[in-house]
């Protein structure tokens, strides 16, 4: 039969673990060791568990760890981390006063659409790069360290070369 794990993820995005099991305590209070913020392991929109590693009866598994996710698996909203990062890269933009509100716009737009993979990922990474060759370098910089680690590599191939 096997058993379902949970994981614990801080509200910036940092996983604690993917191996987490509790029946009477479902949201432990824990706190992050890298950042110091509040770890969870339901979403706080619809508190259903985030899904953590599986073990499957018969089959030993080493070395794979479950990946963070960006969206609520239940109830499709974004998790802390994620709104986080949107709502970064749109104060990073705003900052840009070389950008025209046009520019802006398509930046802004683009970047939900990069974090997840759908039909709709192309035409953002098309209008990401077209708001994104105007930008100032340091808003460059600055929008590339926070969308790295969320990214497909594929997507990051295409905006970031």
């Amino acid at each position: 039969m096997g058993k379902q794990y949970y994981q614990k993820i801080c509200l910036n995005g940092h996983q604690v673990t993917d191996h987490y099991s509790s029946s009477n305590n479902p949201n432990p209070p824990e706190f992050c060791e890298l950042c110091g913020e509040k770890v969870i392991v339901t979403c706080p929109n619809c508190e259903q568990a985030i899904l953590g590693d599986r073990d499957i009866d018969g089959v030993i598994t080493v070395g794979f760890t479950k990946s963070v996710p960006n969206y609520c698996k239940s109830c499709g909203t974004p998790f802390p981390w994620t709104q986080k990062i949107l709502e970064g890269a749109a104060e990073l933009v705003a900052l840009d006063d070389g950008l025209s509100d046009q520019d802006k716009q398509l930046i802004e737009s683009a970047i939900p659409d990069l974090l997840v993979d759908t039909p709709k990922t192309k035409v953002a990474e098309a209008k990401f790069s077209k708001g994104y060759s105007k930008a100032s370098k340091l808003v460059k910089d600055s929008l590339y360290n926070l969308l790295v680690d969320v990214l497909s590599e594929t997507v990051k191939k295409t905006i970031f070369n």
